[in-house]
């Protein structure tokens, strides 16, 4: 809290002191639950379509406080209200509850908060997770907690998973099944396919310093470690291909002093987007240090390292957002978080993933130096985005539903 600052804002919302909101006036009300700001962009295209529906207003609440901010930037005009969740014990819980008067609950993901969902329960509210995933970590928790899990996954719970592999994870930690469906991850409408034109990729290489002719490496949302072997990758290229060209978009943006100070130590020029983003300078790699700009910046890229993937992380981060884009991709040896999705990818030729160091810079350069294969990767993940249709449909078409049972009881 103290690193990323920003939490005094709305203080007082996180022990349930939410102000009364207006009389609902014929409309259903749902309240939404989204920790931080992957959650809340992976919500995206289900916020707008729930907004854009006359009979249902929106009170959304988030906890981090980059999460919160980018939602008011966003969607501050669009919702009922905007706030900070409530620390889950009962005292605030039931105070933000009583604020609230929600008729639907949702949360994103993965989370589970036993006094959020018992208010729910007490109250007669419906309560989803939609997009249910468990990490390998959190399904090995749960299955270990043995009579707890009860708390964590009560009988009220109704679970939207991801896949078919995730709903039976959430089966054997104690879902009730006839709660569960496997409606597909939502993350996948994200990004629609949207392959730049040669004159959009154009424009944003100038825009960040690069030549028209460059071939460009973006490291997509990369942590401690990643950028360096991307740096001894460029290093690797130039040889062979001087005008190659990197993009670096860390994960957390306040890791900007380090990553530009292992910028430095190379013999590489940069520019940095927060000082630099109105007066372009020429440069070989380029550290785009802010949020939310990342499905724009990679527009120009050619190839994608996906972050998180490289020891000793293996969570990896969402390949939707580059595949959408035409870019091949390439991983590390793990993608846990993302692990069905990158296994397709890998399989329909689209990624391709090393399993050390040495031979992810060999992918890399590979990849540069042959114009065919990235072509190729890029059509066949165009295919597998076509394929997979659009899971935030039949999520809202299951919440509609919901709502509707309500209006008619």
């Amino acid at each position: 809290m103290v690193k990323r600052g920003g939490y005094g804002k709305n203080f007082f919302y996180r022990f349930g002191l939410w102000p009364s909101l207006p009389k609902k006036k014929n409309k259903k009300r749902i309240w939404i639950q989204a920790v931080s700001v992957g959650e809340l962009s992976s919500i995206h295209p289900l916020l707008e379509s729930l907004i854009n529906q006359s009979d249902i207003e929106i009170v959304l609440s988030g906890t981090t406080s980059t999460g919160l901010r980018i939602a008011q930037k966003k969607y501050s005009e669009q919702i009922l209200k905007l706030g900070s969740f409530p620390l889950d014990w009962f005292p605030f819980s039931s105070l933000a509850w009583s604020k609230i008067q929600p008729d639907l609950a949702i949360c994103v993901d993965s989370e589970l908060w036993p006094e959020h969902m018992n208010q729910a329960k007490k109250r007669r509210v419906p309560f989803y997770i939609v997009n249910g995933r468990l990490s390998d970590r959190s399904f090995k928790r749960l299955l270990s907690i043995g009579s707890l899990r009860k708390i964590l996954i009560p009988e009220n719970l109704n679970v939207l998973a991801s896949s078919k592999k995730q709903r039976d994870r959430w089966i054997k930690v104690g879902a009730n099944p006839e709660n569960c469906a496997s409606f597909g991850n939502i993350k996948i409408d994200m990004a629609p396919i949207n392959v730049p034109e040669d004159s959009e990729k154009a424009f944003l290489k100038k825009e960040l310093g690069f030549a028209e002719s460059s071939l460009v490496v973006a490291g997509v949302s990369t942590w401690p470690g990643e950028e360096k072997l991307l740096l001894e990758s460029l290093t690797q290229l130039e040889k062979e291909l001087p005008d190659a060209r990197l993009l670096l978009i860390p994960r957390h943006a306040e890791r900007r002093r380090d990553v530009a100070n292992q910028i430095k130590s190379s013999s590489f020029s940069f520019s940095q987007r927060t000082k630099t983003r109105n007066k372009p300078i020429k440069c070989e790699v380029y550290l785009a240090d802010t949020t939310g700009e990342l499905i724009k910046l990679i527009r120009c890229a050619d190839i994608a390292f996906l972050g998180k993937t490289l020891p000793p992380r293996h969570e990896g981060q969402n390949p939707v957002e580059p595949v959408s884009t035409g870019l091949p991709i390439v991983l590390g040896p793990s993608c846990t978080n993302f692990e069905e999705i990158s296994s397709e990818l890998i399989g329909c030729g689209s990624a391709i993933q090393g399993q050390t160091e040495s031979e992810i810079k060999k992918i890399i350069y590979d990849l540069s130096t042959n114009e065919g294969l990235r072509k190729k990767m890029s059509e066949a993940g165009k295919m597998w985005r076509l394929e997979k249709g659009s899971p935030t449909q039949k999520t809202l078409e299951k919440l509609n539903k919901v709502l509707l049972d309500l209006q008619s009881n």
